[in-house]
């Protein structure tokens, strides 16, 4: 009973968390593909697509490419750049179309207090509400898109790890003897076993104690 509790299982599972741990490295150094390392930008792309003409504005012609290429590192720094590219981007042209597909406030006061802030006018407390509005607005579908195309990509991640482990799992197996079905198993669970392996292959410790001592 020990030995199947505490040196068998207690060690398959450490040794599926080191795999699991070595499948998201591997899948980690393989961000600059783009299938992996762009997984979730097009969400991003598509639920930003009114902001796209600000943060061109603000940002010039290769915004995208700039865009993509953040994504792929701070994510929060990613959202601060669009907030920021939003409110500098925004102008008396495209402030009707943002106010539009925001659906916050009246296109014609968006577009007077923009028009207002080009000019360097004061603004007028109306002025003022309506941007801070639009800002809040704009702020919240930001958040809401950074937090869709994230949940894609680490998806995407966790899929790509299980499939690496699972290959890696099998092709050692094959090598050690260990039985396909076994070797796919460990495969399996390398993943989700990944950031609680020691604490799994404790408590299996403390099982075999507490089992020990009862018999």
């Amino acid at each position: 009973m020990r030995g199947m509790f505490e040196d068998n299982l207690g060690a398959a599972v450490l040794a599926a968390g080191a795999l699991g741990t070595a499948a998201f490295g591997i899948v980690e150094g393989l961000k600059g593909w783009r299938i992996i390392g762009e997984a979730g930008f097009s969400t991003l792309r598509r639920m930003l697509a009114m902001l796209m003409e600000a943060l061109t504005a603000a940002y010039g012609p290769d915004v995208e490419r700039l865009l993509s290429a953040q994504y792929r590192g701070d994510s929060r720094e990613l959202a601060r750049i669009i907030r920021q590219g939003a409110r500098l981007g925004l102008s008396p042209r495209n402030a009707a179309a943002i106010a539009d597909a925001v659906g916050v406030v009246p296109a014609a006061a968006l577009v007077d207090a923009a028009a207002a802030v080009e000019a360097g006018r004061e603004l007028t407390p109306e002025q003022r509400n309506v941007l801070g509005r639009f800002e809040l607005a704009v702020d919240a579908r930001i958040e809401s898109a950074m937090t869709l195309a994230l949940d894609r990509y680490r998806r995407t991640v966790i899929l790509a790890a299980s499939l690496v482990a699972v290959v890696i799992a099998l092709v050692m197996g094959r090598e050690l003897g260990v039985p396909p079905h076994e070797s796919l198993i460990v495969g399996l669970a390398a993943v989700p076993l990944a950031p609680v392996a020691k604490d799994v292959a404790a408590g299996l410790k403390a099982a075999a104690a507490a089992l020990r001592a009862r018999a």
